[in-house]
């Protein structure tokens, strides 16, 4: 009988704040994208998704954890732009720290339950 597990586990983690998504990997992935280009309408073309859209997400992630994430800069002669304020990075460092551990531990259960993938 062949015992060779080849499957792995496979999770999604969000954070709520009362019934709201607060933070989720896209909102990590656009934080990240507006720091690395220094614009939010650059980083929405980016990860595919309309300006609006992008915004919403921004505004509605400030209003659940009460917390503003974008210092942003109006167009005009030397064109707008967005940079994170402190509290945006400390979330995405924190959300990282966090995922990172859960993948640790699922990984970890996952052998315990199904044993480990033979080489």
């Amino acid at each position: 009988m062949n015992n060779e597990i080849y499957m792995k586990a496979i999770f999604k983690i969000w954070l709520e704040e009362k019934g709201g998504v607060a933070f989720a990997e896209g909102r990590r992935m656009l934080l990240e994208s507006i720091d690395r280009l220094g614009s939010l309408n650059a980083a929405s073309k980016e990860l595919g998704m309309s300006y609006r859209a992008a915004w919403g997400k921004i505004k509605a992630t400030e209003k659940v954890l009460g917390i503003k994430l974008l210092e942003v800069a109006t167009g005009g002669k030397g064109g707008g732009g967005a940079t994170l304020t402190p509290e945006a990075k400390e979330m995405i460092s924190k959300y990282k720290q966090y995922t990172d551990r859960m993948a640790f531990l699922v990984e970890k259960e996952f052998k315990h339950i199904f044993g480990s993938k033979k080489s």
